[in-house]
């Protein structure tokens, strides 16, 4: 009931039907992962593991292996991360690593090609959504750095 109550917390899923919800929650143990604080989530430049993260409690911190120490953002709830290497299977980008405990719906290739298409899809819309929100704030940033 737990993991039910997050979902509906968080604007990802909101596309999603209440039967669509409760299938990813009754496969808990396919569809959720737990950590703990200091645990890695993301490694850069992984490979391995081009698995989608969508935070549903908890805090990570993100940084870049080229400046260890340096916590970039750190993000909570709804924080969608692993995007770029799970639509594109390129490594990681950044590090992720827990904050505090961290429960998070993590989705791999194979098990979102064995989901219904009408699942699939709404999936990777709200991904586009996702990536063209940061691309419109990126676009802002850099408006205002320019003038």
């Amino acid at each position: 009931m737990l993991i039910l109550k997050l979902i509906d917390q968080i604007p990802f899923f909101w596309q999603l039907t209440e039967e669509e919800r409760k299938i990813l929650v009754a496969e808990e143990d396919t569809f959720f992962a737990t950590y703990q604080p200091e645990e890695v989530l993301i490694r850069e430049d992984d490979e391995s593991d081009t698995s989608l993260l969508i935070l549903m409690n908890g805090e990570v911190n993100i940084t870049k292996n080229k400046f260890p120490d340096r916590v970039i953002a750190t993000v909570g709830p709804g924080a969608i991360l692993g995007e770029i290497s799970f639509l594109t299977a390129r490594p990681r980008t950044t590090n992720v690593s827990a904050k505090t405990v961290v429960i998070a719906f993590k989705l791999d290739g194979a098990t979102m090609r064995q989901m219904d298409l009408g699942l699939q899809n709404k999936i990777k819309d709200q991904l586009i959504e996702v990536l063209v929100k940061r691309l419109d704030e990126m676009n802002d940033s850099m408006l205002k750095l320019i003038r």
